[in-house]
């Protein structure tokens, strides 16, 4: 399995540090250099990496709101913060970064990031594993009205997996195959609210009855292992403790 990286830096030496240090990981590619933000959106949504490398005080676009529009586009890609500003760590996890560096770093923190990237994308983490959540039907309708595509389209609830953002569009994905709509996530939440469904994550709505296990994921958060399919939604230290299965301890 190949890791795909980009890295969004205006200073050439550091992308070359930066790509030099990951490639030399087996199985890790960089795939594309951006010097400035509105470069980089343009090579995220063109080459689709699984990690980006992001500066705070790149040129175009400040890092945090490249970040911000890197998780509209694809909330799965591992975000890294490679930066000589410490004040922003804060904001960084706002936006649900997976690390945040600060230079000048050890280049073996570097190789860490990457290798436990590389683990938790082949599914290899060794973290401790919560158990799953607790599965309710109560308040659990069988169908809603959703508009997919101009159209209004009834969905059986049942069979919702779960809800994302993807390439700017919400995504559904439905034991009966995977509908994009251009209603929000809040929209959507509202409408499913007072049923089995779980704001898990800034990016995600899971149904709580399609929930096999959870596991950690990152520094704040974990991913959930769903039914009927291969992806998992993500779910925030926050939100965990919310349904009771963290404690404030990180573990």
């Amino acid at each position: 399995m190949s890791i795909t990286v980009l890295i969004a830096e205006d200073d050439s030496d550091m992308r070359l540090v930066i790509k030099k240090v990951v490639e030399e990981i087996e199985g890790v590619e960089v795939i594309g250099e951006a010097g400035d933000g509105l470069a980089a959106i343009k090579l995220i949504e063109e080459l689709a990496p699984q990690v980006v490398f992001v500066d705070i005080d790149i040129p175009g676009k400040n890092g945090v709101e490249l970040a911000q529009e890197i998780f509209d586009i694809n909330p799965w890609i591992f975000i890294v913060f490679a930066t000589a500003f410490s004040e922003y760590r804060s904001e960084a996890f706002d936006v649900y970064a997976f690390d945040y560096l600060v230079k000048p770093f050890k280049l073996n923190r570097l190789r860490q990031t990457m290798e436990r990237i590389k683990a938790v994308a082949e599914g290899k983490l060794a973290g401790k594993q919560v158990p799953g959540l607790s599965q309710n039907t109560v308040g659990l309708k069988k169908t809603c009205l959703f508009k997919i595509n101009n159209e209004f389209v009834y969905l059986e609830l049942d069979g919702i997996i779960f809800i994302t953002k993807e390439a700017r569009k919400t995504i559904i994905y439905h034991k009966e195959g995977v509908f994009k709509t251009n209603e929000s996530l809040s929209s959507l939440e509202k409408q499913l609210q007072g049923y089995q469904f779980f704001r898990s994550h800034k990016g995600f709505i899971v149904n709580l009855n399609m929930v096999k296990k959870v596991t950690r994921y990152s520094r704040d958060s974990f991913e959930i292992a769903m039914s009927h399919t291969d992806k998992k939604p993500l779910l925030t230290w926050e939100n965990a403790k919310k349904l009771g299965i963290v404690t404030n301890s990180k573990i």
